[in-house]
């Protein structure tokens, strides 16, 4: 078993040295972590200096459809509001979940994507059904990440906050748990989680499913993004992209860095922490 402390260094399997520079570190990021990780960053610095407005990203079938303003199906998941400590631990969330679930596609970085589009389709198909009006679905996307890891990786131990340890198999409902704790609505989590766990079950666990080729990525998008080749690393058992530092960015001997829960989306009044309700339209973002 292996123990992976939590939060806030990012720490690296054994063996393995924090990336020599912020430059090294990011390019050491898998291909669609990076990207996702760069769409991110930059939607909240245009939107910081008055480049673009958060109300021309917010998922808005109407415009989709009506005014093929079509980059919104993308960039709902692709901003987690204003900067401040919980854009900081939002993002450190996305990159330590979406990196470590992306070597688990053994470099081929289409197959990771087509997991996340597929998602994504399925967190808006239940957002617009059932009414739920979550303008972004960033922290949801986050969320079934964290759920895809924790049923591949049932058995990592984890120590939360020095104080006690969990197996990561239970980590999804710690954070259930301390979301309503801190005052927050669980509907975020729920979200994330159930897509997380019908992908996972169709892919991993029903005999009909199970490895189907639906869930291999299409030609088209396998041609369109470079499989990204792959080195196993001593004593983890994971991979990590050839030729750069691993991509956990840090140093120690445990694993996994999991940084402090957020489960929060900007909405009116800032973006709080922990705050599952999500956004809420025509107030500051």
């Amino acid at each position: 078993r292996r123990l992976v402390k939590m939060p806030f260094g990012a720490q690296g399997p054994p063996g393995q040295g924090a990336a020599d520079s912020p430059q090294a570190w990011y390019m050491s990021l898998p291909l669609i972590t990076r990207c996702w990780f760069t769409a991110c960053v930059s939607t909240t610095i245009l939107s910081a200096v008055g480049m673009i407005s958060p109300m021309t990203l917010y998922l808005d079938w109407s415009a989709i459809l009506f005014k093929f303003q079509i980059w919104r199906v993308i960039t709902n998941f692709c901003f987690l509001g204003k900067f401040g400590w919980p854009f900081i631990m939002n993002l450190i969330f996305m990159v330590q979940y979406s990196k470590t679930l992306e070597k688990d596609f053994n470099g081929v970085a289409a197959d990771f994507l087509w997991c996340l589009i597929m998602g994504g389709a399925l967190l808006c198909g239940i957002n617009h059904l059932l009414g739920m009006g979550l303008p972004f679905l960033t922290i949801p996307l986050i969320f079934m990440t964290i759920w895809i890891w924790s049923r591949k990786h049932p058995n990592v131990q984890m120590s939360v906050f020095g104080l006690f340890n969990i197996s990561s198999a239970h980590f999804p409902i710690f954070l259930l748990v301390l979301t309503m704790l801190m005052g927050g609505s669980p509907v975020q989590n729920i979200m994330g989680y159930f897509v997380g766990h019908v992908y996972w079950f169709l892919k991993e666990v029903h005999p009909v499913t199970k490895d189907h080729r639906f869930f291999s990525a299409p030609s088209f998008l396998k041609r369109l993004v470079e499989d990204q080749p792959l080195e196993h690393t001593p004593g983890y058992g994971g991979a990590v992209r050839r030729g750069g530092a691993p991509p956990w960015g840090g140093r120690g001997a445990a694993q996994q860095q999991q940084p402090q829960p957020q489960e929060a989306a900007p909405r009116a009044g800032g973006f709080s922490a922990f705050r599952g309700q999500g956004h809420r339209l025509g107030g500051e973002w």
